[in-house]
């Protein structure tokens, strides 16, 4: 993650708004933020921070703490940050929880994440917890993560240090994923567990199919040769009885064939008697329907040869019906044609009298036009009536003095607010002035309470350091001590092995007059531990005594600044008391400021309403005179006749005059309309009558000739009258149902005729067969023979259960072994990997190590450069008890004293360059392991004023051999030489009204 943009708004100590743009650097990778003590340095890294996780950098800030102090009510809190990460920029703009500036309700904690895609920004997310998770997902750290790893906040550098191994790992599992390492590690061991289940199952099946299997014996103590052995001799027992079995069916089935042979054919020659009988008695039953069949022959004769002049008599009685149809239509007609004839002499006489009313309807007509004009004259009179009363009634409504008094008292009223107005003075410059010297009174307070702390820890800490030197130069004298007497006791055990006359392993003299005494021995080692632990106390004693000294100095110089040479009390009560006063003459002067605007205000509306007043005064005036014309014009328009007649009585006249027309004109088409009509039908009457006169004519010719033709056919058929000829006729579908019964009498006879013939011919020399003996033989046979083909299939059936058993039997003893032989490997490997082994190390743990030492490696080359090769880092190796989450603690080893000691052993210096030489190392071979985070920044707040000269260079040294990888180093720093090799700075400056950011590129 690389910061492009960063933007506060009344944010912290920055009331207006404040940007820093990352790319101005120009390719620089290393920067210092400099500024004096409270200018806001800090206050950088924690809206970076806050804009990211919604939390500060040190996480000791509330967010209620976040809104800046100079800032107007009116402007709200609020930091934008844009980052590039994986080549895709993203921004987030976030708002803390902060007071209203009239409501009571606060405004709440808002963000909002986005990311650019080339030509906008497109919301990615707007909810806290949502843009919470996909800031993690994209960093692949969270809050507490990114300030051990990227940011280092003021006086917790050493958080990644110190931190447990539990801390570490939770670190590394987000650096380098290891995560899958330990999925992997939990799927291997769920896989043993599941395998040694199923083997387990495998067995208990295999024992429950040795267990159906027909034998007495222990199977779970058996072995595979005895199963085996015991199964075949089973299976060939049970081979040899289906032998015998099929042998004895084979002779059931064949005798049980040749008794059903001999049954089928006693059974066909039993039918064959059953049948001539049958047909014996059908042929008597045949001879007695005889008599009844030749009258049935008669019968279809005759109404066969009545169909034949069907025809004929059809045509004739046709003729006869149409003679009789006709003659009824011929006197229908001429009745209507009378009754006709009659209606039209009726309608004629109607016509004439309606045709004698015409002159009088004509009169009418021209009256009715006069009266529709005269009504038409008096509603446009009516009209100009209603025209003129409107007009007087707006003239009425016009009041164009009410609206000039009205004028008069606005005016009046203005005169009032701009002489109140006058009496207003306009205090801003005052008011501001007054805030200038609250707010410096303030700043004043809040430094003098700090000075006053940090003055009481400075002679604590002088206290503390009598002290602490006093224990550091009593463990130096006792080490000191304790080193003689290791050398007096060396000397002694020299001692005890000289004697006269030889030279001495030391000084080489042969005389010895005094002889080294043995004294007691003492702990060397603990002494010097002691010793190095109260040297480090003294020191990092030094270093806070240095680094509250210097803010007591910063302090000072700071009251002295916001003093500007003016009177300031030292006495906080008093200060109180005049901050208090001047917030009461800042609330009398925004009194007096919100009435003066409120009065011009009422000012400016006034002037508007008067504006307005002047404009509907003329625009009244005007319309007056307009609308007095137009009533002049309609009263002369108007012209009044008192003896015409009146509107009601034209109208009833109008309507009488309409209802005769409409009558009359009714009563004339009415008649014109029946008459045409009565023409119409006598003309088609008669034109109806002439055709049914003609074909009457011709029909009784026919009729005539039709009778002759049927007299000749009924002699031709042998029919004396025409009764004998009808009561002979029969109906199509009787006639077949008749013919069809004497075909199927006919065919009955012969077939029974054909039948006795060839049965005669069948049982000719035969006896009748006796069935009743021979079927109890056959069911016995059959009975037999299902027996013996049920004992073969049981014994079969048996044999193939058996048989599956026994395979069943081998495919899961097989199974065991293919599972026995993956087990062995796969059992071992989930044991070591859940921590089973010699380190009592799980598999995820083991990769994490790894990671971690080339960490560490990388960390200790910076480490080396740093401390002139003194100290180099180590992680712990001894195994832990149980599970325990251990591996990753560290140690530092002490070429000065070739001694390994923890690392929480260290001085504040010491400290600080091992935590910047790991957050180092940590960088590089993540973006080495290219595993998804990306740590492309690092930022380092204070922590340099700690360091000797020595120490301080090789720190700067170390920081700028890393700017040839591109990354980006931002320090917050007062250390002079820091900021002197550095050309990039971001330049924090104090005012009394806010603080302000400069970025200096050299």
């Amino acid at each position: 993650m690389r910061p492009e943009r960063l933007t506060l708004r009344a944010f912290g100590p920055f009331a207006d708004e404040q940007t820093i743009d990352f790319r101005e650097l120009g390719g620089r990778t290393m920067f210092v933020i400099s500024g004096n003590t409270g200018a806001g340095k800090t206050t950088i890294f924690d809206a970076l921070t806050f804009a990211l996780y919604g939390e500060t950098s040190g996480g000791e800030r509330e967010m209620s703490d976040l809104r800046s102090h100079f800032a107007k009510p009116e402007d709200k809190t609020e930091v934008e940050l844009e980052f590039l990460l994986k080549g895709e920029r993203y921004r987030i703009i976030r708002q803390p929880s902060q007071p209203h500036p009239v409501n009571k309700t606060d405004y709440g904690h808002e963000a909002e994440l986005a990311r650019h895609d080339g030509t906008s920004w497109k919301p990615l997310a707007l909810k806290i917890p949502e843009i919470r998770q996909q800031v993690q997902e994209l960093l692949q750290l969270d809050h507490k993560q990114f300030s051990q790893i990227l940011l280092l906040p003021q006086n917790k550098f050493r958080e990644l240090l110190m931190a447990e191994s539990k801390d570490k790992l939770q670190i590394l599992k987000q650096l380098f994923k290891t995560e899958h390492y330990g999925e992997f590690q939990q799927r291997l061991h769920r896989k043993a567990l599941d395998l040694a289940a199923t083997i387990k199952e495998t067995k208990t099946k295999q024992l429950a199919k040795l267990e159906e299997l027909p034998l007495q014996l222990n199977w779970s103590e058996a072995t595979e040769t005895t199963i085996r052995h015991e199964t075949d001799t089973l299976l060939t027992t049970l081979d040899e009885k289906i032998g015998q079995a099929k042998t004895v069916e084979q002779t059931g089935r064949q005798t049980l064939e040749q008794l059903t042979e001999r049954l089928r054919q006693a059974e066909q020659l039993e039918q064959t008697f059953i049948e001539y009988d049958q047909l014996v008695q059908l042929e008597q039953r045949l001879a007695l329907t005889l008599p009844e069949t030749s009258r049935q022959k008669e019968q279809y004769d005759a109404a066969s040869r009545a169909a034949a002049i069907q025809s004929v008599y059809e045509t004739f009685q046709a003729e006869e019906q149409t003679v009789g149809q006709l003659t009824n239509t011929k006197r229908t007609v001429q009745s209507e044609l009378e009754h006709l004839q009659q209606q039209l002499e009726q309608v004629n006489r109607t016509i004439e009298q309606i045709t004698v009313q015409e002159p009088e309807m004509r009169e009418a007509a021209r009256r009715l036009e006069q009266i529709t004009d005269e009504l038409q004259r008096l509603q446009d009179q009516e009209q100009l009536i209603r025209q003129q009363q409107d007009l007087q009634r707006t003239v009425a409504q016009l009041n164009p003095d009410a609206l000039r008094e009205q004028r008069i008292r606005q005016r009046s009223n203005r005169t009032r607010l701009q002489a109140e107005i006058a009496t207003l003075s306009d205090d801003a410059t005052a008011r501001l002035t007054l805030q200038e010297r609250r707010f410096v009174l303030q700043s004043i307070e809040q430094k003098h309470a700090e000075w006053q702390r940090n003055e009481t820890e400075r002679l604590r800490l002088i206290e503390q350091g009598t002290r602490v030197k006093a224990e550091k130069e009593q463990a130096e004298k006792t080490y000191t001590t304790g080193r003689q007497h290791e050398r007096r006791k060396l000397a002694a055990e020299l001692a005890e092995h000289l004697h006269d006359g030889e030279a001495c392993p030391v000084c080489g003299s042969a005389t010895h007059p005094q002889l080294a005494v043995k004294t007691e021995a003492l702990d060397i080692e603990t002494l010097h531990q002691a010793y190095l632990t109260a040297q480090s106390a003294h020191q990092e004693l030094q270093a806070t005594y240095r680094t509250v000294a210097e803010r007591k100095r910063q302090l000072e110089q700071e009251l002295s600044t916001l003093a500007d040479g003016q009177a300031i009390p030292t006495d906080s009560s008093v200060i109180r008391a005049e901050i208090a006063d001047l917030k009461v003459q800042e609330s009398r002067l925004q009194q007096q400021q919100e009435r003066r605007q409120e009065l011009e205000q009422q000012l400016r509306t006034i002037e508007k309403s008067l504006e307005q007043a002047d404009r509907k005064i003329e625009e009244e005036t005007d319309r007056q005179s307009k609308l007095l014309l137009e009533l002049a014009r309609l009263e002369g328009m108007l012209n009044r006749n008192p003896d015409a007649p009146s509107r009601r009585d034209l109208e009833n006249e109008q309507q009488t005059l309409t209802k005769r027309l409409a009558e009359f004109e009714a009563a004339r088409t009415a008649g014109q309309q029946q008459k045409q009509r009565l023409d119409q039908d006598i003309a088609a009457r008669r034109g109806r009558l002439q055709h049914v006169e003609e074909g009457l004519t011709m029909h009784t010719a026919k009729h005539a000739d039709a009778e002759v033709v049927l007299a000749r056919s009924l002699q031709e058929e042998r029919f004396e009258t025409v009764e004998q000829f009808e009561q002979a006729r029969m109906s199509r579908q009787a006639m077949e149902q008749l013919a069809k019964h004497l075909e199927t009498d006919r065919r009955t006879r012969q077939d029974v005729e054909t039948g006795l013939t060839r049965l005669r011919q069948l049982i000719q020399q035969q006896d009748r067969p006796d069935l009743a003996d021979l079927r109890p033989v056959v069911k016995q046979a059959e009975t037999e023979l299902s027996t013996a083909v049920d004992y073969r299939i049981g014994v079969e059936k048996e044999r193939g259960h058996i048989q599956q058993l026994v395979d069943a039997w081998s495919g899961l003893q097989q199974q065991i072994e293919a599972e026995d032989a993956r087990y062995g490997i796969i059992g071992e490997l989930a044991r070591v990997g859940v921590g089973e082994n010699a380190q009592r190390m799980t598999f995820e743990t083991y990769v994490q190590t790894a990671y971690f030492d080339e960490i560490l490696q990388a960390a200790n080359r910076h480490l080396h450069g740093m401390t002139s090769g003194r100290f180099l880092l180590e992680r712990k190796t001894e195994a832990g008890k149980g599970l325990k989450k251990y591996g990753l603690d560290l140690n530092v080893f002490d070429a000065y004293t070739s001694q390994t000691r923890h690392v929480k052993t260290l001085s504040g210096g010491e400290s600080f360059k091992a935590s910047l030489a790991l957050a180092l190392g940590l960088s590089e071979v993540v973006q080495e392991a290219s595993g998804g985070v990306s740590l492309e920044t690092m930022f380092i707040d204070e922590g340099f004023g700690t360091l000797d000269p020595e120490s301080l260079e090789q720190a700067i040294e170390t920081l700028l051999s890393i700017q040839a990888s591109g990354r980006m180093v931002g320090i917050i720093s007062h250390v002079q030489e820091l900021k002197s090799r550095v050309d990039a700075k971001i330049e924090v400056t104090q005012g009394k009204t806010g603080s302000t950011i400069r970025l200096v590129v050299e």
